[in-house]
């Protein structure tokens, strides 16, 4: 029982040192403008890996990293933009990051995207766009979307059957 006890703290050692090579090479290979690499960057921020978690420095390199192209980059700033962390909660901001990943494909910033649009908390609320996007992620099977696109149309089919029947003026008068 006492080895166990004094390997345990060595063990934790080595894996902080590590995630601490793991960081400096991951600094060193985003300062040469890889996308890739700066989005890795940014996560070991936004995660606290090999480093203290830092919302700003992880924008900062989420932001490079989608000025370029990269999707996933896109979506942790829009992630970080909705929720507040690092900076001032911008819904507006959250979703044109959200629409740069979803329209290549993200799924996850698909369903972002369609749960801001049915929330209306980035503008007007907006139905037919909520679905179309979680229809998207619903399709590339992110179980999220799933549950919430049934949701949405459980609650609409609700409130159709609850609905007074709609006359239409006759087109003959």
């Amino acid at each position: 029982m006492l080895l166990l006890i004094i390997a345990q703290p060595s063990g934790a050692f080595e894996g902080d040192y590590i995630l601490d090579e793991r960081f400096k090479i991951g600094m060193e290979k985003a300062r040469s403008g890889q996308p890739i690499d700066q989005y890795v960057l940014g996560n070991m921020y936004l995660r606290g890996r090999g480093t203290r978690v830092d919302h700003p420095k992880a924008l900062r390199w989420f932001l490079l990293a989608a000025k370029q192209g990269h999707r996933k980059a896109a979506y942790r700033v829009g992630y970080l933009y909705l929720y507040g962390k690092g900076v001032a909660r911008s819904p507006r901001r959250a979703l044109r990051r959200f629409r740069q990943a979803a329209r290549v494909g993200y799924a996850p910033a698909q369903y972002e995207l369609g749960k801001l649009f049915l929330s209306g908390a980035a503008g007007k609320r907006d139905t037919a766009k909520a679905l179309k996007w979680l229809v998207k992620a619903k399709v590339a099977n992110y179980a999220p979307a799933e549950a919430a696109f049934n949701r949405l149309v459980r609650r609409m089919v609700k409130l159709r059957k609850s609905s007074p029947p709609v006359f239409l003026p006759d087109a003959t008068n």
